[in-house]
């Protein structure tokens, strides 16, 4: 393998994502190096990719199972003009960009649950984190947008307590994947939708990740700490926030440290 074999789909054009990749056979956590990166001025757009996560982390500190030479671990380093608030919309937008870059390799097959899972075949396929880094004064220095898709994981290999919910592109098809070209795909996806959510919003964006959603019309409960709310999924609002029919009528879920029950039954 070459010493970065993500090199041949850089850009060359800084601000653009995917405009420079840095390339690791394993790091602690991918997080960790975009954030020394930034902290160092790196441009919008740069990107850490590793073959293995010795540390790897998704939503709520949980750990990433990441296997080496098989799956893409990355971090994507953006520097948006938004409020600080507005941080978490950056991992539905993420997950509309992933679900169209695997729809070239799994077409039919893509879902998103929210806030930001990637399921294939109503299994989950990838994750997607979103961490905003604050100046002293709780100003947004930069988003640092982690993604992890299971790629050429064989179903062996994944395991035995998350074989009920997780699955890889290659068990969804049947067939390996070129990780290069899924990433190619990815960055350019990613690209063009962050563009239309900073022109424009991120309403922009949400038909798109409507027409993924794995949950509309089905009954959950969403678990946030003590609290537990039961309804049934209408879809998603224009600020990116889950829409809940519940026996007190319409709720609102915002994006936070939640999880969705029922989700695989």
């Amino acid at each position: 393998m070459p010493a970065n074999p993500y090199q041949s789909i850089e850009s060359g054009t800084p601000g653009r994502i995917g405009w420079r990749i840095h390339y690791f056979d394993e790091v602690g956590s991918t997080q960790k190096v975009a954030a020394e990166l930034a902290e160092e001025g790196a441009a919008h757009g740069t990107i850490v990719i590793a073959e293995r996560q010795s540390a790897g982390r998704g939503r709520m500190g949980r750990s990433w199972h990441s296997p080496p030479g098989l799956n893409l671990y990355q971090t994507i380093i953006l520097r948006p003009a938004m409020p600080l608030a507005e941080v978490p919309r950056l991992s539905l937008v993420a997950g509309v960009a992933a679900a169209e870059a695997l729809e070239t390799v799994a077409p039919g097959m893509v879902a998103l649950k929210w806030p930001n899972d990637v399921w294939l075949r109503g299994r989950k396929a990838g994750g997607i984190i979103a961490e905003a880094v604050t100046d002293p004064g709780q100003g947004l220095k930069c988003v640092l947008l982690g993604i992890g898709i299971n790629v050429n994981l064989a179903a062996d290999q994944i395991p035995d307590e998350l074989r009920d919910k997780a699955t890889s592109v290659r068990i969804a098809t049947g067939r390996l994947c070129d990780r290069i070209a899924l990433e190619a795909a990815l960055c350019n996806r990613l690209d063009s939708r962050y563009m239309e959510v900073q022109q424009h919003g991120f309403a922009a964006v949400r038909p798109a990740w409507q027409g993924y959603s794995a949950l509309t019309g089905r009954r959950v409960t969403i678990v946030d700490g003590d609290a537990r709310i039961a309804g049934t999924v209408r879809g998603i609002d224009a600020e990116g926030a889950l829409m809940l029919d519940t026996a007190s009528g319409p709720t609102r879920i915002l994006t936070g440290d939640v999880s969705v029950e029922g989700a695989y039954d």
